[in-house]
């Protein structure tokens, strides 16, 4: 085992204190540490240190920093992105009112259908419950809940067909 492997070794409650302080972050410090024994396994041999436990320490706060500036990089150029694309492609006001009268026609389309059928939908879609999981809870069949989904789903898709 090198010098360096048992200093960050021996140190390792300490490098996560230290660099859980700097990022605010258990996950963070607990990656950071990961990186940092990775940079040490991948240059340990070629590092002349005398202070093993501060060259452990300088290269997590390196990596603790590396990661800071990357995610302030990423962050602004979401940002600028996200800016970019909300300034581009707002809706106009018709494709606001042609999405509302969509929108109204599929509401009357499902006030339309049985209720056990609304029910069955909104169950799987609202509460993500399995098939199964409604069959059970409804005391029918797998396949009853099926086709009910089905003509649910296949009236939704005549109203967004008849909206394009």
């Amino acid at each position: 085992m090198s010098k360096l492997t048992a200093a960050f070794l021996t140190h390792y409650p300490d490098l996560i204190r230290y660099l859980r302080r700097r990022t605010h972050c258990s996950e963070l410090a607990q990656d950071c540490a990961h990186d940092t024994w990775l940079r040490l396994l991948e240059k340990g041999k070629q590092v002349t240190a005398e202070n093993h436990r501060a060259y452990v320490f300088r290269v997590a706060a390196n990596i603790a920093a590396d990661w800071y500036r990357r995610q302030t990089r990423e962050q602004a150029a979401f940002d600028g992105y996200a800016l970019s694309v909300a300034h581009h492609h707002a809706p106009d006001t018709y494709e606001e009112v042609l999405a509302k009268e969509t929108l109204q026609r599929l509401e009357q389309a499902l006030m339309a259908q049985s209720q056990r059928s609304v029910r069955i939908f909104m169950m799987h879609r609202c509460e993500e419950m399995s098939y199964a999981q409604i069959a059970q809870k409804l005391s029918v069949s797998e396949s009853t809940v099926e086709k009910h989904m089905m003509r649910i789903l296949l009236v939704a898709h005549q109203v967004f067909n008849s909206a394009a």
